[in-house]
């Protein structure tokens, strides 16, 4: 209490009155516009890739091409962003995240089916990762339409079945856009 009093005596010392008053007009703005920030729901960059995505299919379809995409992104929180609006636009149950834990329930699932399919083979090589790695792309490539990757993803993947890639968030370093560009525009590439 008496650390209180005097926390009170030294601010009544720092700020004049016209400082308090001047601080209470900015807190009162800055409230405004934390209101204004919430009425925002609409997000233009998703409602772009809703729109890039169906074009990228028709694509696809016009090249007799695969139904497969995959979308980058720079970390799991816009990965999980973008499996919900893709899942509330008609792709529900047609995507796989790809990330550096694949902790995911889905995730979780897949790995599970594919050790019961490859039970006592060669394909299961003992490491974990790997074999997770493997099981989600297996997955992609006979299940999936849509794969929401992190920078996981975007290296020691082989993806030539993958005919649309899209680049959701840009990386700082413009190295990691060829290389993830690499994971489908490899040897067996069918279309550019």
């Amino acid at each position: 209490e008496e650390e209180d009093k005097e926390d009170e005596v030294e601010k009544k010392n720092i700020y004049t009155d016209e400082d308090i008053e001047l601080m209470k007009t900015e807190r009162a703005d800055l409230q405004k516009f934390h209101d204004l920030a919430k009425k925002i729901w609409k997000n233009s960059k998703g409602d772009a890739l809703l729109i890039a995505l169906k074009k990228g299919f028709e694509m696809t379809l016009e090249l007799n091409a695969e139904k497969k995409a995959i979308i980058f992104t720079e970390s799991t929180i816009t990965q999980r962003y973008l499996l919900d609006l893709l899942s509330q636009n008609g792709y529900k149950d047609k995507i796989v995240l790809f990330n550096g834990s694949n902790n995911d329930e889905k995730s979780k699932l897949v790995y599970q089916e594919w050790l019961k399919k490859y039970k006592d083979t060669d394909k299961i090589s003992g490491s974990k990762t790997a074999d997770i790695r493997a099981a989600l792309i297996e997955y992609f490539k006979n299940d999936a339409e849509i794969m929401i990757s992190t920078e996981a993803g975007a290296e020691g993947v082989n993806l030539q079945f993958c005919s649309l890639l899209i680049n959701y968030d840009l990386p700082w370093n413009p190295q990691r856009i060829e290389q993830r560009i690499g994971r489908c525009h490899r040897y067996g590439q069918k279309h550019d």
